[in-house]
């Protein structure tokens, strides 16, 4: 009989997330940021020892994120700034800002097959402002990690925050070499990406799963989730290619189904029409528009 590392207890994953936030800081001159999401992944199998008490335990995680944070922030403003600096690995450090709009914490199975028993998926993202010493670009760090026995190893993204036009024109963009425009919200706010090839994919993104879109949020939007494709004559075309499913004005797409070897095979191409709402398995609503 085949012994299975123990599963991640609450208190595993909250020294986890803890972890995340204290080695994730970003420092400005005045105080300092920390990341506000953190999406924790358990494999299928030791996500049910625990789905019971899963609300229970992220409320205490957003507690215990506030608590973390204040007690910092209380050893920056006594004599033991030097103290924490070692604790940080920093000389010193300006207080760090609670999240306005408060933690956004969940836990979930991982559907993707990425993780081991008893390993512990993290993706944390920190919303950072655009340098202030030249015009720029806000960006959202987006760091994954894979915690088991103690050891960590974590890979950074910086994904730039694309504001979407608010001019309410109703147009869509017609810069050189635009084919479309899509419009969606997650877990960072309000974005805009402008298609400009004949083909993109949108999902959550990984390590072995590049996305032209990648958006932030829980584990129902697949890595790889929908593909669009534009054909020569201006038709453009959608395909799923999910766990959980794609709609386009409500009309659930052709789902993408697993093999008898266990390969997710993309559902068949369907006609996408030059303006459509396109729901990612009731996660993300991504409003479409064709450059006309």
């Amino acid at each position: 009989m085949t012994e299975h590392p123990k599963p991640p207890s609450g208190r595993d994953i909250w020294m986890a997330v803890r972890e995340e936030l204290r080695l994730n800081l970003y420092e400005l001159p005045y105080s300092t940021l920390c990341p506000t999401v953190y999406h924790v992944y358990l494999h299928p199998e030791d996500f049910q020892t625990i789905e019971g008490i899963v609300p229970r335990l992220v409320a205490e995680l957003h507690q215990a994120l506030t608590g973390e944070v204040e007690r910092l922030n209380r050893r920056v403003a006594g004599a033991s700034r030097r103290a924490l600096g070692r604790i940080l690995q920093r000389e010193e450090m300006a207080a760090i800002d609670l999240p306005p709009d408060g933690w956004d914490v969940s836990i979930t199975a991982d559907q993707d097959g990425e993780l081991a028993r008893g390993h512990l998926g993290i993706l944390s993202s920190l919303s950072m402002p655009a340098p202030a010493t030249y015009a720029g670009t806000p960006t959202t760090r987006i760091v994954r990690s894979v915690v088991s026995g103690g050891r960590r190893t974590s890979t950074t993204t910086d994904v730039p925050q694309i504001t979407a036009d608010r001019t309410g024109s109703g147009a869509a963009s017609a810069e050189p070499g635009a084919r479309a425009r899509l419009t969606y919200e997650d877990d960072q706010g309000r974005h805009e990406f402008t298609m400009q090839k004949d083909s993109l994919v949108v999902g959550r993104g990984g390590s072995a799963a590049w996305v032209d879109v990648q958006v932030v949020t829980t584990a129902k939007v697949s890595r790889e989730h929908v593909r669009i494709r534009r054909e020569p004559s201006g038709r453009f075309v959608i395909q799923d290619v999910s766990l959980w499913g794609t709609s386009v004005n409500g009309e659930p797409l052709p789902p993408a189904v697993k093999t008898a070897e266990g390969v997710l095979q993309p559902g068949a191409e369907r006609d996408l029409p030059p303006r459509a709402r396109i729901d990612l398995a009731a996660a993300i609503l991504i409003q479409f528009e064709a450059v006309r």
